[in-house]
């Protein structure tokens, strides 16, 4: 395997781009706090009055029947408030929030929630125990069957009312607020915060131990949104002071996408008959321009070897700015040989920009581009680009949704669309993987990625 360096690069045709990037910027993010103030019941009133009144107003995302509803558990959510935790009013207003079903239209609380001392993700087979503090390590591989009074797949229902987004947002996230007391506790899993997990170990044993929230987070989070919960399946760092021991620290050859994390990286596979380009975020992680590494890339690599295959692999994308994408998708399916092929990787993570770009590229397509993997984590059409708004009192980050995008229908009129999908958007394609691959938990805790050996064989 040989990687790709990247070098700066302007070139002209990259220019609409970059003009784009610097006048018309991404919805704006605002950082939500790390941890709830203990608010009195007053102050949660207050916080939901502006809930209902002045950020409702702002977001397109509800249909009628949903906004009724929203109103309803906003209500109920306010006559409660005397007998609420600070911890449940925040999970009360992700679940009004997550009324719309939109992954933009969401309240930014999960990350406030304290956590036990695992981490999980869902497989084909289970929800399985992937990250552990160094003292449980045994715990590594098991998979969960039951939390508290719940079964797995019981505490996900039980969860997913308070999850912005499609059933694989929901599927996607949940795995991070399953491993979470005060969650678990809000739902009726257990009733404290002690929380006893019925486990079949990695040598087949069934056990349940009891677990309490961590007092020290997981070094790994740090600098992370963990509402991001993909992060878990890339193990941190070796040399990371207080690490969490991972399934896959004994693997040594690892898919280049579990990897360290970071923007775009490329390297050559199956003796430099296939291109992989994997990119995690469509934006730049330094001061480099993302058009300018893109740029880069085609420079240096596709242009000087015209691969047959390009395997790119956005699974772990959860967006960025749509216009780092635009020129990068639409050229990208020309840069084959004739006959050649661009093979796409999606997961339930993919999301926001990451799908805009697999559906660019798809739309782009000379009848050569494929997409392999899991149903992406929002469907073809959402409502996005809208704002952050923090709660007066709380300071809980809320974003609303006031533009709407169709990837597969296309949009036509900028009147009922986001002008920029009107303008560069696909029309008449279809983001339903053509190869549907659900990955098991021994694959990937045998080092295995069964994505991209699909790809690989497709190649061939």
């Amino acid at each position: 395997m040989m990687s790709t360096t990247l070098a700066r690069w302007k070139p002209s045709a990259l220019a609409l781009a970059s003009f784009f990037i610097l006048t018309i910027p991404a919805f704006a993010q605002t950082p939500p706090p790390s941890a709830l103030p203990d608010l009195t019941p007053a102050q949660m009133r207050e916080d939901l009055k502006f809930l209902k009144t002045e950020w409702a107003s702002q977001d397109k995302s509800f249909s009628d029947t949903q906004r009724l509803e929203f109103e309803r558990i906003v209500d109920n959510t306010t006559a409660a408030a005397d007998k609420l935790s600070t911890k449940g009013f925040a999970l009360e207003v992700m679940r009004a929030v997550a009324v719309a079903r939109n992954g933009h239209t969401v309240a930014r609380a999960a990350n406030m929630m304290n956590a036990l001392p695992v981490k999980a993700w869902w497989f084909a087979d289970g929800l399985y125990i992937v990250k552990v503090q160094p003292e449980l390590a045994y715990l590594i591989g098991a998979r969960i069957e039951k939390l508290g009074s719940l079964s797995a797949d019981e505490a996900l229902a039980k969860i997913a009312p308070f999850i912005s987004g499609t059933d694989q947002r929901i599927r996607f996230l949940s795995a991070n607020l399953l491993t979470s007391p005060d969650v678990l506790e809000h739902v009726g899993a257990t009733s404290g915060q002690e929380i006893p997990l019925t486990l079949r170990l990695a040598d087949g044993r069934t056990e349940q131990v009891k677990l309490n929230a961590v007092s020290t987070p997981d070094p790994g989070d740090k600098g992370k949104n963990i509402n991001r919960g993909y992060t878990v399946l890339v193990p941190d760092d070796p040399d990371l002071e207080g690490r969490w021991n991972h399934v896959l620290d004994p693997i040594k050859e690892r898919s280049p996408l579990y990897t360290k994390r970071t923007d775009v990286t490329t390297s050559w596979l199956e003796d430099k008959k296939v291109f992989y380009i994997r990119l995690d975020a469509v934006s730049s992680v330094d001061d480099t321009p993302l058009d300018q590494k893109f740029a880069g890339i085609f420079r240096q690599s596709l242009l000087p070897s015209i691969p047959k295959t390009i395997v790119i692999d956005l699974r772990l994308n959860s967006g960025g700015d749509f216009f780092n994408t635009i020129l990068f998708s639409q050229s990208l399916p020309r840069l084959v040989t004739p006959k050649g092929r661009i093979l796409v990787l999606v997961s339930r993570a993919t999301f926001s920009a990451g799908i805009s770009t697999a559906a660019m590229l798809k739309g782009a397509s000379q009848g050569n581009v494929t997409l392999i993997g899991e149903t992406m984590g929002d469907s073809g059409q959402f409502w996005s680009e809208g704002e952050t708004i923090p709660l007066p009192i709380s300071k809980i980050g809320v974003e609303y949704s006031n533009q709407f995008e169709d990837y597969e229908n296309g949009c036509t009129d900028p009147a009922t669309c986001f002008w920029a999908v009107v303008a560069f958007g696909p029309r008449n394609i279809s983001l339903t993987p053509e190869e549907k691959i659900d990955v098991t938990f021994a694959d990937y805790a045998a080092g295995r990625d069964p994505v991209l050996e699909k790809a690989l064989s497709l190649a061939k």
